[in-house]
């Protein structure tokens, strides 16, 4: 019964052969049993430690298909007989190799011989420290790098062990196939080998150590990851001690010091990793607390990344004898097949940076939404007056649209001059303290969503419920005070232009060009008013993200110890205008990017052939008021009209709905919360009856001391400044 040295022929047939009879004498088994069997006869018969290399690295990768092959069979016909019934699928023909091996021991000594040349002809270090780790170029450089291996994959080095092992373990469905494993099998079959077969692989993992620490250190002596770390020596600081840590451990092991001496060089690399990540964790918290960089994010995460990887191979130079070691390498193995797999995905590489810098700009946008939401009457009043003040200054807005509009300008300069007039609209909105109710939506959902970080009870669904009524007549509020204004000042100022002029301020044509252009049915109305849902809150992002840059860049600061404005203006008001330029921020980049949005998209649209536009409920309302002037009040009944009325109406639907639906959306998913049922939640607003969704609807009403609710939301509501009262810093309350 002596093995063959023959190269491997491929994968063995399905049947067993002649040659496998004394095998299946020692093994008399069931069907399934002898099939594999005479498939592993003939794969040890031909294994040779003297082949080249890429023949030995070819036999491994049959060897490893057969040992995944019971897997398949297992799904296609259930659990056969070669399974034990306790017996996860991964392990069954890994036992029957163990017993092969036990059994005749010269196939025993060919596979050591082909495993140990294996390993000594191939690096392993590459497989050990790069899975699922950046090179060290950045969020955008790993970017680049990973479309350009989609697009023209790099040529894999023979020499390398890596390139083999991808070959063999492709996907995460391999690694949870490792996972699996009986740790019994996997013990006895390093036990079969020899400490002998792994030791060129000791070297490989003291090389990822020193490779590993040195990384570690210098993403954590980076200059902008110290600067947010309290101001210390740095020669006191855990990154400059881990390379040295690391280095005196691995003497230790290799001098083959004493057990005690051993155990106190682990521990103090223990000490020192618990400290890099205190470091880490402290970044991370300054971050949440200040502002959010996508790139040192991306770099933080990566260390701890890194620390995890090092302390795994740490164990494996110097096991602590809690656990085989056999068992962990596999665990090693498996982890670093599911970090390749996870390696090649580009959205996965964005995934942690966003998470976080979305929930930086949503807790933002969502303490500027708290104050659209109103408790008690006064704020109510002066929540209505302030959007009065908005659709005051909106029907000027209107006007200036429609000018544009049948200007006939070419159409980039039709964009632009559009643009600008809706910019210079919200921010004149801004600076006065006024609201625009389509604003409101995305900033409130974000407020929603941080009132749901609580447990959803009973009790904390009544308490989500008033919150959300509060939201809603807060919302409806902004509405009829917008549109009221804006019709009531539209009619006014169509009346006064045709009493000074003689003719209103659309033609007849025009007017009726205007009601075409809002019929829910005739024209794409209501898919434009839920687009401008979309732009509503991607304005509502921009202005989130402009504040969060600006803080990170330090802007105010800047701006107050500028030496020209200095100069210019002295150094207290130098001061103040970074203090105001911080405060309005938020709602400089959303104005500025709502114009922007609103007026440039129909014109590049339209450059492009596409049949893109916008409708803002506000703009549109004070468009089709001008146009009911100009038609006059015989024409205000007739269908056309009527459906033109019905269309606004949708229009305000679509744009509320779509941009409070993305913004809570993009709000709970950034601080990783599950979703309220809707189902839930409506049967928790019926379960109040009329009452209940009475308060969806109507003012708050007055209520006497002794029955004042101590609510979080109301003690919230007493400590931020009212709607539209300017704060102590000389700045309005809303962005």
């Amino acid at each position: 019964m002596t093995p063959s040295a023959a190269p491997a022929p491929g994968l063995a047939p399905t049947v067993p052969s002649k040659t496998s009879e004394p095998l299946l004498k020692l093994f008399p088994e069931p069907p399934e049993r002898r099939e594999a069997l005479g498939e592993l006869h003939t794969l040890l018969a031909s294994a040779s430690a003297l082949a080249p290399l890429p023949e030995r690295l070819a036999w491994l990768e049959q060897v490893v298909r057969w040992l995944k092959t019971d897997v398949a069979v297992s799904f296609r016909h259930g659990l056969p007989s070669l399974l034990t019934p306790v017996e996860a699928p991964g392990s069954a023909r890994l036992r029957l190799l163990v017993e092969v091996l036990t059994e005749v021991p010269a196939w025993r000594e060919s596979v050591r011989d082909v495993l140990c040349t294996v390993f000594t002809d191939t690096s392993a270090l590459r497989l050990l420290s790069e899975p699922g780790l950046s090179t060290g170029r950045g969020l955008l450089g790993d970017f680049l790098g990973r479309v350009g291996q989609r697009l023209v994959p790099a040529v894999p080095d023979e020499r390398e062990l890596s390139t083999w092992v991808w070959r063999w373990f492709r996907t995460a469905a391999d690694a949870a196939w490792l996972e699996a494993l009986a740790e019994e099998h996997v013990s006895a079959l390093c036990s079969l080998l020899g400490p002998e077969c792994f030791a060129p692989l000791g070297a490989a993992v003291e090389d990822a150590v020193a490779v590993l620490a040195s990384r570690a250190s210098a993403l954590g002596l980076a200059a902008d990851v110290q600067s947010r770390l309290p101001s210390a020596p740095l020669a006191d600081s855990a990154f400059v001690h881990l390379p040295r840590a690391c280095e005196a451990l691995r003497v230790a092991v290799r001098a083959g010091s004493e057990a005690q001496d051993v155990e106190q060089e682990r521990l103090a690399c223990a000490e020192v990793i618990a400290r890099c990540r205190a470091d880490a964790q402290a970044v991370q918290q300054h971050l949440h607390a200040h502002a959010v960089d996508t790139d040192l994010v991306y770099r933080v995460e990566l260390l701890g990344h890194v620390l995890d990887r090092l302390e795994a191979l740490l164990w494996l130079l110097s096991p602590d004898g809690s656990r085989p070691s056999a068992c962990v390498s596999v665990r090693l193995l498996s982890s670093l097949v599911r970090a390749h797999a996870q390696g090649r995905s580009i959205s996965g590489l964005f995934r942690g940076s966003v998470r976080c810098i979305s929930r930086r700009i949503f807790e933002h946008t969502g303490e500027v939404g708290r104050h659209y939401i109103t408790t008690g009457p006064d704020d109510y009043h002066r929540l209505v007056s302030a959007a009065a003040g908005g659709g005051l200054l909106t029907t000027g807005t209107a006007a200036l649209k429609l000018l544009i509009g049948f200007a006939a300008l070419p159409l980039f300069f039709q964009g632009l001059a559009a643009s600008a007039n809706y910019a210079l609209s919200f921010l004149l909105i801004q600076v006065f303290g006024f609201t625009l109710a389509t604003k409101q939506p995305s900033m409130t959902a974000a407020a929603l969503a941080a009132s749901m970080d609580v447990k959803a009870g009973d009790k904390g669904m009544r308490g989500l419920v008033d919150h959300l009524a509060c939201i809603t007549r807060s919302q409806l509020a902004s509405v009829f005070g917008n549109l009221g204004t804006v019709v009531t000042t539209a009619t006014f100022v169509s009346i006064l232009l045709q009493a000074l002029r003689g003719h209103a301020l659309l033609s007849q044509k025009e007017a009726e060009y205007v009601v075409h252009s809002l019929h829910p049915f005739h024209s794409g109305t209501v898919f434009f008013a839920a687009f401008t849902g979309v732009l509503l809150w991607c304005s509502s992002v921009c202005g989130g993200w402009l504040e969060n840059w600006v803080h990170y860049r330090r802007l105010p600061e800047a701006l107050a110890r500028h030496p020209g404005l200095i100069r210019l203006m002295g150094e207290t008001r130098a001061r103040k205008l970074g203090a105001a330029f911080s405060r309005k921020a938020c709602g400089l980049g959303a104005n500025v990017a709502l114009g922007l949005l609103l007026g440039m998209t129909p014109a590049v649209s339209h450059f492009f052939g596409l049949p893109l536009d916008v409708r803002h409920v506000t703009l549109s309302t004070g468009t089709l008021a001008f146009a009911g002037a100009a038609l006059g009040p015989e024409k205000l009944l007739s269908p056309d009209f009527l459906w033109a009325v019905a269309g606004l109406m949708m229009v305000a639907v679509a744009n509320l709905g779509v941009s409070f639906g993305l913004g809570l959306a993009a709000a709970v998913r950034s601080r990783g919360l599950e979703p309220v049922g809707m189902l839930r939640l409506a049967r928790v607003v019926l379960a109040g009856g009329i009452r209940s969704l009475s308060d969806f609807v109507l003012p708050p009403q007055p209520l006497l001391p002794a029955h004042r609710p101590s609510s979080p939301l109301a003690v919230r509501s007493a400590a931020r400044p009212r709607v539209g009262q300017r704060s102590r810093q000389g700045g309005t309350t809303h962005h």
